[in-house]
């Protein structure tokens, strides 16, 4: 169920965000993550999770990755 939505498009899409549910944001690394989540919350998006390290961190992990 996750959308792809590229930082830069984000302001434009806001409306795909569902409001109601928990958004996690993750990018490769967390710096555009965090701008990301940012973006959300001044939005009034209430519900966003910045997931600790990213990308890097879940691959890390060795949790699956769906292409």
């Amino acid at each position: 169920g996750a959308h792809r939505i590229f930082l830069p498009e984000l302001p434009q899409r806001l409306s795909e965000v569902p409001r109601e549910a928990t958004v996690a944001v993750y990018c490769g690394s967390g710096y555009r993550a965090s701008i990301g989540a940012s973006l959300l919350q001044r939005a009034g998006l209430e519900q966003v999770v910045n997931i600790p390290g990213s990308m890097q961190a879940w691959r890390h992990a060795g949790f699956p990755v769906e292409k």
